[in-house]
């Protein structure tokens, strides 16, 4: 499972973290991979944003967790 150094900003105070992230299967985008990762990073400081997530709407998952929580990746490194 490779492992990501993630920066992130959550309510304007930058933050940084170390995430392993598995391989998406059957997926060459780019998109699917950060999607993931912001799946890991949402568990590991947002653990209620489940709900925010799941919504059905056409937002990736980036977006809705800038949108419900103020939570942004700013950068993300293999480690």
């Amino acid at each position: 499972m490779p492992t990501y150094r993630v920066n992130y900003d959550h309510l304007g105070a930058p933050e940084q973290v170390q995430l392993n992230v598995p391989t998406v299967e059957h997926s060459d985008s780019d998109r699917d991979l950060r999607d993931e990762i912001a799946r890991r990073l949402a568990e590991r400081v947002l653990p209620h944003a489940e709900l925010a997530i799941n919504h059905d709407d056409h937002r990736n998952v980036e977006e809705k967790l800038y949108k419900a929580y103020e939570l942004k990746i700013t950068h993300i490194e293999r480690l």
